[in-house]
């Protein structure tokens, strides 16, 4: 069949293949009367055009390159032959994609340990864990940098073949991945392609697999990291995801809710009603949704746990952040809590109160939703009053309120603005202390972990494309 699932094109019967010996690149012809052969090669050649057929398109002579073509041809039972054009060419992409990934990467990196930087001050015990974690991850973020650069210096084929799969500087890229493409032509019925995309199993073969496979090194990692409770804050695969979410979002939310605070403002200086209204709608849909992304269990723990660890909060009874109520870990801040003195200035975490702060940013939405509501409203009662006086003068009362409707919400954005900041500050900070304790409950095989996933990911991203 085609490759579109349209109609049978023929059955290919080969009972024998006889490759015809190539001189200098000229044709070779295999004679096709002998009674034993029921097929053969009639050209092989290095093709200088790009890849042929009828559905081609411009965007895939633009990724491939460096074709060769054989011809075969088929006798059919109508004493006719079936003429078939293969060709198989490699991919630009088998550079491009995994070269973009460690860009990815490395500016992810970056982010992150700017992320562990911006934690504050810490208790010496976590200071000490982070200032590991950061130089661990430098390493790794040199070795991408590294590999990124000897990837740029490539010049020549872009295929990988299967003897390179061991080589350090092209372990992020697909082994043996091409296009093959027969374009079979039949007497009576249409022409037809057939696309196959051929690519190696993705593995880090420079890694080694002495101690087993990516699945099975992640399997023993994983059930290792719960018996490091001792040193840090266990945290599951599926909270540490969790954070890494939650960071995502508001990384999205935090410009629209800002964007659309401006356009209340720019509103209320037009003195739009309609225009107001729909600000005011945007405005409140994005703010529930970012105060809705912190009431997981994960965030209050979380929040919690970065709260103990600061310098100086000591615990009158000994608690244990939890980021589940199954899971946990123990916080050693100092050998002996007991002769450490809280300070005055640090609250006890009975009276913290983790989510004073996402309440205080819906409060502030309400005052902005209630002085919107009391401004409409006196705006209808003054037209009303106004039209029915004197049709003139409601337009002059427009231009008059409009600075009013102004100066009255401004300040009320500006502090729904300073509190979101507050809450992205703290937020971020809490995410990024649950990223802290997955990277200091497996140094140095989680980065190892990490590198070896990623040249995985890599390849396997290179032959979707």
């Amino acid at each position: 069949r085609t490759s579109d699932g349209g109609k049978t094109v023929g059955t290919i019967e080969v009972s024998l293949v006889k490759m015809g010996e190539l001189e200098d690149g000229e044709t070779d012809h295999i004679a096709t009367d002998a009674q034993d052969q029921k097929c053969a090669l009639v050209r092989e050649c290095t093709a200088t055009e790009g890849i042929s057929g009828k559905d081609n398109l411009p965007s895939l002579n633009a990724v491939l390159k460096n074709p060769i073509c054989k011809l075969y041809r088929f006798p059919t039972s109508d004493n006719k032959w079936m003429r078939i054009r293969e060709q198989m060419a490699e991919t630009t992409l088998s550079f491009h994609v995994p070269k973009e990934l460690i860009n990815l990467h490395i500016k992810e990196d970056m982010r992150r340990n700017q992320e562990l930087k911006d934690l504050g001050e810490l208790a010496p015990h976590w200071d000490n864990m982070r200032k590991s974690v950061i130089a661990h991850c430098d390493q790794m973020l040199s070795m991408y940098q590294d590999t990124l650069a000897e990837l740029g210096k490539h010049t020549g084929s872009s295929f990988k073949s299967s003897c390179s799969k061991g080589e350090k500087t092209l372990e992020f890229i697909p082994i043996n991945l091409h296009l093959q493409r027969m374009h079979v032509h039949s007497p009576r019925l249409k022409d037809a392609l057939y696309d196959v995309i051929t690519v190696g199993a993705p593995a880090a073969h420079f890694q080694g697999f002495k101690n087993g496979g990516l699945r099975k090194l992640l399997s023993k990692f994983e059930a290792e990291r719960r018996n490091t409770g001792y040193q840090c804050i266990y945290y599951s695969p599926e909270n540490t995801a969790k954070a890494k979410e939650v960071l995502s979002n508001i990384n999205h939310l935090q410009p629209l809710i800002s964007s659309h605070a401006d356009l209340l403002l720019n509103s209320a200086s037009q003195h739009s009603p309609d225009s107001l209204k729909n600000s005011l709608k945007m405005l409140s849909e994005k703010t529930e949704l970012f105060v809705h992304a912190f009431k997981d269990q994960l965030v209050r723990s979380a929040l919690l746990a970065l709260y103990t660890a600061r310098p100086g909060c000591v615990l009158k009874k000994p608690a244990v952040p939890r980021n589940t109520a199954e899971e946990g870990g123990d916080l050693q801040h100092q050998d002996h809590p007991s002769q450490v003195k809280r300070q005055d200035s640090i609250p006890h975490h009975s009276e913290y109160d983790e989510e004073e702060w996402v309440s205080s940013q819906k409060f502030r939405l309400n005052c902005v939703i209630a002085m919107v509501d009391r401004l409409l409203e006196k705006d209808n009662i003054s037209n009303v009053k106004e039209g029915e006086n004197d049709p003139s003068a409601a337009d002059c009362k427009v231009l008059h309120t409009g600075g009013d409707w102004y100066e009255q919400l401004y300040p009320l954005v500006i502090t729904l603005k300073d509190c979101m900041g507050e809450v992205v500050t703290r937020a971020k900070q809490s995410m990024a202390f649950v990223l802290l304790q997955e990277l200091a409950c497996g140094l140095p095989q989680c980065l190892m972990l990490t590198l070896r996933r990623d040249i995985v990911f890599s390849q396997a991203v290179g032959c979707l494309v």
